[in-house]
């Protein structure tokens, strides 16, 4: 091979220039410094005020481009997530994309009914131990509301059906910072203390700005409680642009970088070098529904100029894919999730969520989520580099086989022909065994896929000492609650 050959790792998605990037970095710096944003959480503006930001009536604070400038030098560029084991799996940098559910969903699809109805704990767990066993989701989300037993510990209980149905890493949602101290305790017994949770991160705790640049208190209290605890959170945008935030791409990303940043910001003079996430998602806001559509392919633009800003900061970055606007998994919801996750992959978002939402983020749906593992497997293909040396040049085995001849038998072809991909439910049977097979749609293989996989795997149980201090840990939090 030639010496000092340059070679392409993956192929990139980018829509914006680095002029284009500093433009929009120094549109947020502007915004910060002159309008600010409110600040509803009194550490918070403690921290701001003493760090020299400027305070003003209705806990509105400007922000100086030298606060951002330190939080962004001390803010680590890589995260490294672990799985229950202790193994470290998920390595949050440049260049790698790592995928799994969302959160959240007040409803769900039964897989064996089909029919819409209210999520509950098992539904949770369900998710869990599906995501589990499947080979490309890698991390889990709980994918819905628990309400079915004490719905202010709901959180709590969606954490619990997590951490005991799957052994991957985990993104937990929470209600305020003393919901999340509880979770971060909770996993902390799973990991053998808070000192090993810093070294094996089984988990990131979700939190939200409120757009357009307001900070809610309930959300920096999680914020600032993951700061010490050093646990990686996700404060995202979450904005419609042409409601709370700008229509235009360009103006939605000014507001919605302005919320990340005043965040760091924030999580930065509280426990400077603790692990931050950018990114979030901007939509459109539908004006003939008045809905937020997740198949809109405004949104994933934009989830992609995320990326390329938190790239930009050298920040990790949480982004969305796999999601839909249809109502059940159909024709509609297999073409936008597979766009939603090439499209992000492309773009090289690190945590790639929300796979298994249908019904624009109101329904989770099991057999979307199997349906995206296997497009996550053909999509790594895609985006796989293209080996261009001596061994996949394959000159000698074109020179051994020769003009008319065939490779079916050459020991290239057996060494590398398992690198093709090869689906398990996209179907490539010629049509008659595919009618001797029974004639079945995508639909109803992806659906016997979930119920079977729900039957038959289990998920490695916690050893008898994790199981007696989590059981333990959860009962206190209940007798709190019920004072």
């Amino acid at each position: 091979m030639r010496a000092n050959m340059v070679v392409r790792e993956s192929p990139v998605l980018s829509y914006l220039t680095h002029d284009q990037l500093d433009a929009i970095h120094n549109a947020t710096l502007e915004l910060l410094a002159t309008t600010g944003v409110q600040i509803l959480q009194e550490e918070a503006l403690e921290l701001l005020k003493a760090a020299g930001a400027i305070i003003k009536p209705n806990n509105i604070v400007k922000i100086p481009e030298v606060l951002v400038k330190n939080a962004l030098q001390t803010a680590p560029s890589r995260i490294v997530m672990s799985n229950r084991l202790g193994k470290r799996c998920l390595f949050l940098e440049p260049g790698r994309s790592y995928f799994g559910t969302g959160s959240g969903c007040p409803n769900t699809i039964d897989i064996y009914s089909q029919e819409r109805r209210r999520t509950t704990g098992e539904d949770v767990a369900n998710v869990a131990r599906l995501c589990d066993c499947l080979p490309n989701i890698d991390f889990v989300m709980d994918l819905g509301l628990v309400e079915d037993k004490y719905p202010d510990l709901g959180y709590i209980y969606g954490f619990e059906a997590m951490a005991r149905n799957t052994t991957k890493p985990i993104i937990s949602s929470c209600a305020n910072g003393r919901n999340a101290q509880d979770i971060i305790d909770l996993a902390a017994v799973i990991v053998g203390g808070h000192d090993q949770l810093r070294e094996k991160t089984l988990i990131a705790i979700y939190s939200e700005a409120t757009a357009p640049l307001r900070h809610a208190q309930d959300a920096l209290e999680k914020l600032l409680v993951c700061a010490k605890n050093w646990v990686p959170v996700i404060h995202t945008i979450g904005s419609l642009a042409g409601a709370s935030a700008p229509v235009t791409l360009a103006g939605a990303l000014v507001t919605g970088n302005a919320e990340v940043l005043s965040a760091l910001v924030i999580h930065q003079l509280k426990q400077p070098g603790a692990p931050f996430f950018h990114g979030g998602t901007i939509t459109p806001i539908d004006m003939k529904t008045m809905v937020h559509p997740y198949g809109a392919p405004e949104f994933h633009v934009a989830s992609a100029c995320l990326t390329e800003m938190g790239r930009y900061y050298r920040l990790p970055v949480f982004s969305t894919g796999g999601c839909t606007d249809a109502k059940m998994f159909d024709e509609q919801a297999s073409a936008e999730a597979a766009y939603s996750l090439l499209l992000e992959a492309l773009a090289g978002g690190n945590l790639i969520h929300d796979i298994g939402y249908i019904d624009s983020g109101l329904t989770s749906d099991l057999s979307t989520i199997c349906f995206s593992d296997e497009m996550i497997g053909l999509i790594k293909h895609v985006v796989c580099p293209v080996a261009v040396d001596e061994e996949h040049l394959a000159l000698d085995a074109a020179q051994r086989v020769g003009p008319g001849g065939h490779f079916l038998k050459d020991p290239h072809t057996f060494k590398y022909f398992r690198n093709v991909f090869s689906p398990k439910l996209l179907v490539r049977d010629r049509y008659e065994i595919w009618e001797e097979k029974g004639r079945q749609t995508l639909g109803q293989a992806v659906r016997q896929k979930v119920i079977d996989l729900l039957e038959s795997h289990r998920c490695e149980p916690f050893s008898e000492q994790v199981e007696k201090s989590f059981g333990d840990l959860i009962s206190t939090i209940e007798n709190r609650i019920k004072g």
